[in-house]
C-alpha cells in the first residue's frame, strides 16, 4: 500500500508517543524515519529493528559522561538514536564557537543511521558535520557541508576496529576546519561504495509525487500503537466529563 509523506509522519508521531516518547522527541523520531525512507536508506527496515527494542522497554535517554571544551562522550545506555540523536547534535552544536570545531562520541547506542536526518537539519543553520560508525564489517562515513540539503554517504573498509555500538560526530563551520582539527580521527580505508546525492534526490521526489510504499503489516503495527493513544485520550475525556 502507498501513503503520503504527511500521513506517514502523522502516524509515526502518534506511534512514538504511544511508546512513551515525550513531545519533541516523537516529532524528531518521526522525521528521522521519514527522511531515511524517502531518501533511499531503508527507513522502514531500520524502524522495525528499533521497534523490536522500543516495544519492550521504557524510553531511555543518554547520559553525559565526559565533557571538555571541544570533546564530549554520551552514554546511550543501550538506547536508539531515535531517542538520543537530537540531544547529541544539540550538544555538539553548542560547543562550536567562531572558527572552531567540536567532537562527540555516543557509546552504547543503536540504529545510528537515523542520525543523518538530524545532521541534515542542523546543517541548514550553517554548521558542517562529519559522522562515522561501524556497520557490520564496514565503516560508514557521512559528511555534509554547511547549508547543504543532502549529505555525502560513503562506506569504507575497516582500518581501525572500534565498538559496534558507537557513533562519532564532528561539527564545525566547514569541513576543512573539522578535518584540520580532527584529521587523525578521520582516516578511512579503501572506499567501498558511494551513494550518489542524485539518487537520494530522485528517491525523495518519487516519494512525494507517487506516495511511499509501506508493508501492510508495518502499517498495522503503527495503527495498533496509534490506537493506544486514542483509547487513552477517550478514557481521559470521559474521566474529566462534568469537571
Amino acid at each position: 500500500m502507498k501513503v503520503s509523506k504527511n500521513e506517514l509522519t502523522a502516524s509515526l508521531k502518534k506511534a512514538f508517543e504511544a511508546l512513551g516518547f515525550q513531545p519533541g522527541d516523537y516529532y524528531d523520531a518521526a522525521d528521522m524515519v521519514v527522511w531515511l525512507e524517502t531518501h533511499g536508506f531503508d527507513g522502514f527496515d531500520r524502524l522495525l529493528a528499533a521497534l523490536a527494542y522500543l516495544n519492550t522497554t521504557a524510553p531511555i535517554h543518554a547520559d553525559l559522561v565526559q565533557e571538555d571544551a571541544h570533546n564530549s562522550v554520551l552514554d546511550g545506555r543501550g538506547t536508539s538514536v531515535l531517542l538520543c540523536g537530537s540531544e547529541a547534535v544539540d550538544l555538539i552544536r553548542s560547543q562550536v564557537i567562531q572558527g572552531s570545531s567540536a567532537g562527540l562520541e555516543i557509546i552504547n547506542c543503536y540504529n545510528r543511521t537515523f542520525i543523518i536526518e538530524r545532521l541534515v537539519k542542523a546543517a541548514r543553520r550553517n554548521f558542517a558535520f562529519i559522522a562515522y560508525w561501524r556497520q557490520l564489517d564496514y565503516c560508514v562515513k557521512v559528511s555534509i557541508t554547511a547549508v547543504s540539503e543532502l549529505p555525502e554517504y560513503q562506506t569504507f573498509k575497516m582500518i581501525d576496529v572500534f565498538d559496534r555500538q558507537s557513533l562519532r560526530i564532528f561539527c564545525g563551520p566547514d569541513l576543512e576546519a573539522i578535518e584540520k582539527q580532527y584529521g587523525e580521527q578521520l582516516e578511512f580505508g579503501t572506499l567501498v561504495e558511494n551513494y550518489p546525492k542524485a539518487k537520494m534526490a530522485d528517491c525523495y521526489r518519487n516519494s512525494v509525487e507517487q506516495g511511499i510504499e509501506i508493508d501492510q503489516a508495518l502499517w498495522k503495527t503503527l495503527d495498533d500503537l496509534v490506537a493506544k493513544i486514542l483509547v487513552e485520550s477517550t478514557a481521559d475525556s470521559r474521566a474529566g466529563a462534568g469537571d
